[in-house]
């Protein structure tokens, strides 16, 4: 299951002691890069471009699925979906907790493959939660249940507040509310392939440090107070652009470097940090992607992606 890419170019958060309540209202852009993941039969591991990992989302989506089954006695059905080649044993545990590996006879192998690294604002710790939440769902005939076991997971893990809604909903995404239900615009895009989304992964951030500490809050909620509502008045891709521009820097999480590629970057739509990573990315026309190029080191040229909606 392919699942975007997200770029959120400015938020506001929003905590509550129920986690799918918690998120951020914002906005962003998902890619046509993003994570591929794949259920197969196994020895419960996670791999992550073929590294074996301990990945906080999928582990958490995996708790929210079992419990949900096991909650709705919907554990003694198996999905008439299974084909030949990816029958799927299962035994569900009676306690889970914190570890993959106590998910007894899980039989399980969560495959991600993915176009990004972890911990650089490109909401691919969102993607894969959501992608295993897809999967186990289908498996599991319990398709509404997606979007929920995906954004807890996230939220409880600290690697994110609006990336997975977003994902969810795909394209131009403007959050409305915090969390669920959904409340998103979804901003249509005309002539939407003629924009390229250029982005260069410059270092890592830990987003868990910065949405988790009361000074950052914040300052964060604080400079984003207006800008949701001045892009619900013009919501086109310059405007977003300028107020993530504005937003990065007048919160300080721009770092220097990104400000100077910001300066070298304004013939374009727009520029700006992602949020949250050190990862700076435009948006230009065909005609300034060969000046964009010029300018970074290591370019990664997308598209904007517009489907979603995965149920």
């Amino acid at each position: 299951m392919f699942i975007p890419a997200h770029i959120t170019g400015f938020f506001k958060i929003y905590k509550d002691k129920d986690l799918l309540k918690t998120g951020s209202t914002g906005a962003g852009i998902t890619l046509n890069k993003g994570v591929s993941t794949n259920i197969v039969e196994g020895n419960e591991e996670i791999y992550f471009n073929g590294d074996k990992t301990q990945l906080c989302p999928t582990i958490e989506v995996i708790k929210n699925c079992m419990n949900y089954l096991n909650h709705t006695n919907l554990n003694t059905q198996k999905s008439n979906r299974l084909n030949k080649n990816n029958k799927i044993k299962y035994k569900l545990s009676n306690k889970l907790d914190n570890n993959f590996n106590n998910l007894n006879e899980f039989n399980y192998n969560i495959i991600h493959k993915s176009d990004f690294p972890l911990g650089c604002g490109l909401g691919t710790s969102g993607a894969c939660a959501l992608g295993v939440s897809y999967e186990l769902c289908k498996i599991y005939n319990a398709e509404s249940k997606i979007l929920e076991f995906a954004h807890g997971a996230e939220v409880k893990c600290g690697t994110g507040l609006g990336d997975v809604v977003a994902q969810y909903t795909g394209g131009f995404v403007i959050r409305k509310k915090p969390g669920l239900p959904l409340n998103v615009e979804k901003i249509n895009i005309k002539n939407i392939n003629n924009y390229n989304v250029v982005v260069e992964i410059l270092g890592k951030k830990e987003t868990n440090k910065i949405i988790n500490n009361a000074d950052w809050i914040n300052k964060i909620n604080n400079v984003s107070d207006n800008l949701l509502q001045k892009l619900l008045k013009n919501p086109t891709l310059k405007n977003f652009m300028s107020l993530s521009y504005t937003f990065a820097k007048d919160t300080g999480l721009a770092t220097d470097k990104i400000i100077s590629l910001c300066d070298d970057l304004s013939f374009t739509i727009g520029s700006s940090q992602a949020m949250l990573g050190n990862t700076v990315f435009c948006i230009c026309e065909d005609k300034d992607l060969n000046d964009v190029l010029s300018i970074l080191n290591n370019p990664i040229v997308c598209k904007i992606y517009n489907e979603g909606n995965y149920e």
